[in-house]
């Protein structure tokens, strides 16, 4: 048996006993499920984008371990650890060390936010929703105009969610990435429950978005957000020095091929949509 220490989300370790299974595959990250719950298990190499649901292997025995993957025989959970059959052979994935995908605060700290702001006017990039990344910076230029505004409004907040959600290309669609970063700002501002309880009664149904994507957006549901992300939040609190910004914001930005910027997209959205109730001056 191959033992390999790994680095794991902290709720993993208080998983049942069961079998598990290989979802999908990529060329950096593959995907585990136990085909009863939403969330996957994303297992990958890269611990500079801890993601939640993740686990860490070290480089060389993720890239063996990948190569294998297709011709897995059996996945194990019991034990904190992870037992990978194959038809190479069999590893043990131990979780010896765990990180937190928690938001643990609200609130935002208004210089912040335009600091925020105006550096993201310096982001020349492209969405996956094929509109500029600057386009989303103010309501004026804002693609989807009536779809965003709906995200707004209790009445018609399911409206919105079912606009976006499942929008676009990619393994997390770009109106799903966008409704993250909603969610994100959503329990920033300690308001607005009925624009996640909308996205909660979607990712219930198979039929509205893909699973990668269901999944992102029910950990986003309880809080539970990418390293890069609790890394915006941090800043926006005051707890990163103003100087950290741009490199903060281009650590959210890499992620995938579009699901970075389509977040950020989301983000900065809600931020200008929801400024009365922020009550925050938005002036830049």
């Amino acid at each position: 048996m191959r033992e390999v220490e790994v680095l794991g989300d902290h709720v993993l370790l208080a998983l049942e006993d069961r079998d598990w299974y290989v979802h999908s595959v990529f060329e950096h990250t593959f995907n585990l499920t136990d085909k009863q719950h939403t969330p996957l298990v994303i297992l990958t190499s890269d611990r500079s984008k801890l993601l939640p649901g993740g686990l860490y292997l070290p480089p060389r025995d993720f890239t063996d371990l990948l190569s294998q993957i297709r011709d897995t025989r059996k996945v194990e959970f019991h034990d904190a650890a992870f037992y990978i059959e194959t038809y190479q052979e069999t590893w043990q994935l131990k979780i010896v060390d765990t990180f937190r995908a928690d938001l643990l605060t609200e609130g935002i700290r208004s210089d912040r936010l335009g600091y925020l702001l105006n550096n993201c006017r310096n982001i020349e990039r492209q969405t996956g929703f094929d509109q500029p990344f600057q386009d989303f910076l103010t309501t004026a230029t804002s693609p989807y105009q009536k779809e965003t505004s709906w995200l707004t409004n209790a009445v018609t907040v399911q409206w919105g969610v079912d606009f976006f959600i499942g929008r676009g290309r990619g393994l997390t669609p770009s109106g799903d990435d966008f409704l993250l970063g909603w969610i994100l700002i959503d329990w920033l501002s300690g308001n607005h429950q009925e624009l996640r309880a909308a996205v909660a009664s979607r990712i219930e149904d198979a039929r509205y978005t893909t699973d990668v994507g269901r999944s992102y957006l029910y950990y986003a549901l309880r809080r539970r957000f990418s390293s890069a992300l609790l890394g915006i939040v941090r800043y926006l609190k005051g707890n990163e020095p103003l100087e950290n910004l741009d490199d903060l914001l281009a650590a959210a930005i890499e992620y995938g091929n579009t699901s970075g910027i389509d977040c950020l997209a989301g983000i900065v959205s809600a931020l200008v949509y929801k400024q009365v109730n922020l009550d925050l001056d938005l002036k830049y």
